[in-house]
């Protein structure tokens, strides 16, 4: 059996070292809440958000509006039956959830639909607000409900 060479053994250092490097940059990213995976799902299960009324009253949400639940956000969405609203991307920057909607062209309805979609992936309780991309420059800034 022969020893190893000088060479052999800083090449096998090294190899440690970029190694321990990149989990060390995983271990950041993750601890630190960035490239967070979310995902939208439509959830017709869920009830319309409700926001308050006078007093202690709640009544529905005729709008655009988020609430966090256990373990995820609600995003009510309000659009036409045709062409329905589909949510492109979701992407946590800090304390802010950006709603990226698919921009649909073509006809649309003018009736007026609500969808709920459950917004899921990330760190629920780290946010404090949610903004909407409606495209073409259309952002807004979705009230919280309870």
């Amino acid at each position: 059996m022969t020893k190893p060479r000088f060479a052999t053994k800083v090449a096998i250092c090294l190899g440690c070292i970029v190694a321990l490097g990149a989990v060390a940059l995983v271990a950041h990213h993750v601890l630190s809440g960035q490239d967070v995976s979310w995902t939208a799902e439509q959830d017709d299960s869920l009830d319309i958000l409700a926001t308050k009324a006078a007093g202690d009253d709640e009544a529905a949400q005729p709008e655009e509006g988020w609430a966090p639940r256990d373990g995820y956000i609600q995003l009510q969405l309000l659009g036409s039956s045709i062409p329905e609203q589909e949510i492109e991307s979701v992407e946590q920057d800090g304390d802010e959830l950006a709603v990226t909607l698919k921009v649909q062209g073509g006809p649309m309805t003018m009736d007026i639909l609500l969808t709920e979609w459950r917004l899921t992936g990330g760190d629920v309780e780290s946010v404090k607000s949610v903004t909407i991309d409606y495209g073409k420059g259309d952002i807004r800034r979705a009230p919280q409900c309870p």
